[in-house]
């Protein structure tokens, strides 16, 4: 039984029973607390009853029987830009994966999966939050009108608060502490996701929208192509 997860407090929205209470049980052996939602209507009342300070992290799957759950993943969004979320799909096209990531999510699983990359994924976002918890002395970067307070993770241009995931405030702070040095995509995953595979091309939503939510400053991130990115200033 580790107690670095003993805590944590997932809502899982599965609509296969089979597979939820499946999970629900394995999860529970690494002293998780699952609470299951199978249909779009189900969920929003747990987090409308619950809030979503109630859950540390999301595990939704895409097709349920009364709408999709991006519906679900745009609902949480527009509450909290941080609160951690992971597709588990069996739409496996490119298409899909991206829009799920543009969408907000964090990571993106595919149908068939193995319970161990589950966890692994689940543990990977969980110690980028208390990675980031820990964090002590805050410090700020300025350029020109951004402003980026990496120990209290706001960032703002000009005057206005700037609306960033977890995901996209992490290779933010990537790119600040390594500016004017390319950051291989190798070294993102490491650094972000902890190691935890992810296909590399899953990457360039974050990264695409990042740099529209920190317009006009965008452009300061630069890609190279087959390497990685680069905060040039």
């Amino acid at each position: 039984m580790n107690d670095e997860y003993s805590k944590i407090k997932i809502l899982l929205v599965e609509d296969d029973e089979a597979l939820a209470s499946g999970l629900k049980e394995a999860l529970a052996l690494e002293n998780m607390e699952v609470q299951t939602a199978g249909t779009v209507k189900d969920a929003k009342r747990l987090i409308g009853e619950n809030k979503l300070s109630a859950f540390d992290l999301l595990v939704l799957d895409l097709t349920l029987p009364d709408g999709s759950g991006l519906e679900i993943l745009k609902k949480v969004r527009s509450e909290s830009c941080e609160f951690a979320v992971i597709i588990l799909s069996a739409k496996s096209s490119e298409l899909d994966k991206v829009v799920g990531l543009e969408l907000g999510a964090d990571d993106y699983l595919c149908k068939p999966f193995s319970l161990r990359e589950l966890h692994a994924r689940i543990k990977a976002l969980i110690r980028r939050s208390k990675r980031n918890s820990a964090e002590k002395a805050p410090e700020v970067f300025k350029y020109e009108g951004l402003t980026v307070n990496l120990g209290a993770r706001e960032a703002f241009v000009g005057e206005v608060s700037l609306k960033l995931s977890f995901t996209e405030f992490e290779i933010l702070k990537l790119l600040i502490t390594n500016k004017n040095f390319v950051v291989e995509r190798e070294t993102l995953i490491e650094r972000v996701w902890n190691g935890v595979f992810i296909d590399l091309r899953s990457v360039d939503p974050h990264i695409s929208r990042l740099r529209k939510k920190i317009a006009p400053y965008g452009a300061l991130i630069e890609t190279l192509p087959n390497i990685g990115y680069k905060l040039k200033i």
